[in-house]
């Protein structure tokens, strides 16, 4: 059920976002400094999926009773580039656990894919590190993309906070009317 805010009481709302982002997520103290700079509320949590989502702290004045986590709705997965994303995808014989997480991401509403500092153009030149042939990798991905439902973009390093922040933001608006 969506609810009906003003102007004020959204801003006011958005003082409650907190990004959650997994203790797992390797390497993102360049996200979190964004963060703090832009003064985003930020905390480490155990996420079942995914790098981050968020939650919306209590405050009955707007609705919220009790922190509502948005863990159901919303599954943002880094990766720090292609090669990453190849090795994932490549060892899945050896270690299953990303494809493990891509069956859970199917029950998700919202789920994103973000690659940093890299190009689609590069998994199709193989400009990446591993053996993993370029049709198979794409060929992987696409098929994954479909079954698990996710948006894939690619996203350059210095970017990376403000579309995960902009796309919680998007996940909440789609709860809410403003």
């Amino acid at each position: 059920m969506k609810s009906y805010y003003t102007d004020k009481e959204y801003k006011e709302l958005l003082k409650h976002v907190v990004i959650l982002h997994s203790g797992a997520e390797q390497e993102n103290s360049h996200i979190l400094e964004v963060f703090d700079k832009n003064k985003i509320k930020h905390k480490e949590k155990a996420l079942k999926t995914g790098d981050y989502t968020f939650m919306i702290e209590a405050c009955p004045e707007l609705g919220f009773l009790v922190n509502t986590h948005f863990s159901d709705e919303l599954c943002i997965e880094r990766k720090s580039g292609v090669k990453e994303l190849a090795g994932n995808l490549a060892n899945n014989k050896n270690d299953d656990r990303f494809m493990k997480e891509l069956n859970r991401m199917i029950n998700i509403d919202h789920v994103y894919l973000l690659i940093e500092d890299d190009r689609l153009d590069d998994i199709i030149e193989h400009k990446y590190d591993t053996k993993y042939n370029e049709l198979s990798f794409i060929r992987t991905l696409l098929t994954w993309q479909k079954r698990s439902n996710f948006y894939m973009s690619f996203v350059k390093k210095e970017n990376m906070a403000f579309m995960i922040y902009e796309i919680c933001k998007n996940c909440l608006d789609a709860k809410i009317l403003k």
